[in-house]
C-alpha cells in the first residue's frame, strides 16, 4: 500500500466508525424505551436488560456497516475534493482509482466478513434474543400473546391469534390448543374475536366470542360446538424463568440450514402434488365412501335416495381431501419462498458495501462544496433507496409474484450499474454526474447557510 492509499484509508476509517455509533445509536432509539421500561416498570435486572441490548446488536450490525461504508467514502471523498487533493492527485498523472483501491478492497473483505457473521453469529444471537424476551414476556401473561406465533410454553395450551391489540386487549381469528388430561388429541376451539382480561399481576382470563370447539371422540366421531362466548385462564410466573427451545424462526437459521428446509419442504409440495395428480387419475367409484363401491346393487342402500345421498358425501369428502392437499402444497410453497429471500439477503446485503464504496467514491467527489452534512444527507438518501427497494422486493418475493433471488439483488444491480457508470466517468475525468448542476447548487445554498449561522 502507497503512502497515499494509506492517506485514503485514513481518511475513510474515522468516518466510517462514527457513522457506526451514529447509525447504531438511531435505531436503538427505537429500542430504548422498551429496555428501560423493563428496569423501571416491570423490575427485570438491569444485568438481563444488557444482555438484551448485547444480543440485539448483531441484527442492527449486519444493516448498519453497508450504511457506515457509504457515508464513510462520502465524507472521506468529499473532504479530499473540497480541499482541492483529488486535483492534485489528477495533475500530478493519479487516477482516483488508485485512493480507491484500499477502500474498495476494505469492502471486499467487510463483505466476506458480514456474510460470515450473518451465518454464524447473527442466527444464534437472534435465538438467544427470541428466548429471553419470550421469558421475560411469560413475567406478564398479556405479553405472551404474539400474533402470528405459535405459543406453547403456556401449561396444557398452544395458542395462535391473528391480530392484537395492546390497548384495548382486542384479539383476532383465536386458534387454541387445549390438551386435555386422559386424552392424546387435543380440542382445538376456534374465535372470530377475543379479548384479554387482567386477573391478577401473573394471571389472565381469554374471552373468545362467535367460535367452535372441536373435539375428537373416543369413537373415532368429531364433536362440533358453536359458543358465542367461552373463556380460559392463562398463568405466568412472577419470576423471570430460562427456557431454551429448539424451534427456530427464519431469521435465527444460517443459509445452509435453510437450504436443507428448501430441499425438504419442495420433496413434501412434490408428494403433495403426486397425491392430487393420483387422486384427480382414480375411477369415480374408489373416490367416495373411503373406496367402497356404490350403487343400486351394492347393497349399501334400500333406496336410489340411499345410495345418491352416499355418492354425495363421498364427492363431498373426496373434495374436501383435495381442498386439504392443495392448502398443505401453497402453505409450504409459501414457506419456501420466506426461506429464499432470507438466504438471498444474506449475501445481498453484505454486497451492499462494495455497491456503496462504487457509487460513494464519484458522489463524494462530485459533491465537493457540499461539506460533511450533506454527504451524510446524500448517504441517507441512497441509504433509504436501497432498503426500501429492499423491504418492498422482500413483500413481493414472499407473496410469490416476483422470484426471491432477482428482487433481493435487485437494489445492488441498480445501484452497482450506477457506480460502475459514475466511476467510470470519473475515471475518464469527465463530468462524474450530468446532472452535477442541481447538486452543485444545493452545496451552495447550504454552504450559503453555513456561513450565515456562523456569523
Amino acid at each position: 500500500m502507497t503512502k497515499l492509499q494509506a492517506y485514503a484509508m485514513k481518511e475513510f476509517l474515522p468516518p466510517f466508525l462514527l457513522s457506526i455509533c451514529v447509525f447504531t445509536f438511531v435505531m436503538l432509539l427505537e429500542k430504548l424505551l422498551d429496555l428501560l421500561d423493563m428496569i423501571v416498570t416491570r423490575g427485570i435486572p438491569v444485568r438481563t436488560v444488557l444482555e438484551i441490548f448485547l444480543l440485539l446488536l448483531p441484527s442492527m450490525i449486519a444493516v448498519i456497516v453497508p450504511m457506515a461504508v457509504l457515508a464513510g467514502v462520502l465524507m472521506a471523498f468529499g473532504r479530499m475534493s473540497a480541499e482541492m487533493e483529488i486535483t492534485a492527485m489528477k495533475a500530478s498523472g493519479v487516477g482516483i482509482l488508485t485512493p480507491m483501491a484500499p477502500v474498495f478492497g476494505f469492502a471486499v473483505l467487510t463483505t466476506l466478513l458480514l456474510v460470515y457473521f450473518n451465518n454464524s453469529v447473527l442466527p444464534d444471537a437472534n435465538h438467544m434474543a427470541r428466548n429471553l424476551l419470550l421469558d421475560i414476556a411469560s413475567t406478564r401473561p398479556a405479553a405472551r400473546i404474539i400474533p402470528g406465533m405459535f405459543i406453547d410454553d403456556i401449561e396444557n395450551y398452544t395458542i395462535l391469534v391473528g391480530s392484537k391489540d395492546d390497548i384495548t386487549g382486542e384479539l383476532g381469528n383465536v386458534v387454541i390448543q387445549q390438551r386435555l388430561p386422559g386424552s392424546g388429541t387435543p380440542r382445538t376451539v376456534t374465535a372470530l374475536a377475543g379479548r384479554m382480561e387482567p386477573v391478577s399481576a401473573n394471571r389472565m382470563r381469554l374471552v373468545l366470542r362467535d367460535g367452535q370447539m372441536q373435539e375428537l371422540q373416543r369413537d373415532g366421531t368429531y364433536r362440533f360446538l358453536d359458543f358465542s362466548s367461552w373463556s380460559v385462564e392463562i398463568t405466568s410466573s412472577e419470576e423471570l424463568t430460562r427456557r431454551e427451545r429448539e424451534s427456530r424462526s427464519d431469521r435465527e437459521m444460517s443459509a445452509a440450514q435453510m437450504r436443507m428446509l428448501v430441499d425438504s419442504a419442495m420433496n413434501e409440495v412434490a408428494l403433495l402434488r403426486d397425491s392430487l395428480l393420483s387422486m384427480g387419475r382414480a375411477p369415480i367409484e374408489t373416490l367416495v365412501s373411503g373406496g367402497v363401491p356404490f350403487g343400486p346393487d351394492s347393497g349399501s342402500s334400500d333406496s336410489p335416495r340411499g345410495w345418491f345421498n352416499q355418492a354425495r358425501n363421498g364427492l363431498n369428502n373426496f373434495a374436501g381431501r383435495i381442498e386439504q392437499l392443495d392448502a398443505g402444497a401453497a402453505m409450504t410453497e409459501r414457506t419456501v419462498l420466506r426461506y429464499r429471500v432470507e438466504i438471498a439477503k444474506k449475501y445481498s446485503i453484505p454486497f451492499a458495501c462494495i455497491v456503496f464504496v462504487l457509487l460513494g467514491v464519484p458522489l463524494g467527489i462530485a459533491a465537493r462544496q457540499s461539506g460533511a452534512g450533506a454527504n451524510l444527507l446524500m448517504s441517507l438518501v441512497f441509504i433509504l433507496f436501497y432498503y426500501l427497494f429492499l423491504i418492498g422486493g422482500e413483500s413481493l418475493a414472499d407473496k410469490g409474484i416476483l422470484p426471491p433471488g432477482a428482487v433481493m439483488w435487485a437494489p445492488n444491480a441498480l445501484l452497482g450499474g450506477l457506480g460502475v457508470y459514475l466511476t467510470a466517468r470519473s475515471v475518464r475525468e469527465g463530468e462524474p454526474i450530468p446532472l452535477l448542476p442541481g447538486l452543485r447548487g444545493f452545496a451552495r445554498r447550504l454552504s450559503r447557510w453555513n456561513r450565515r449561522r456562523d456569523r
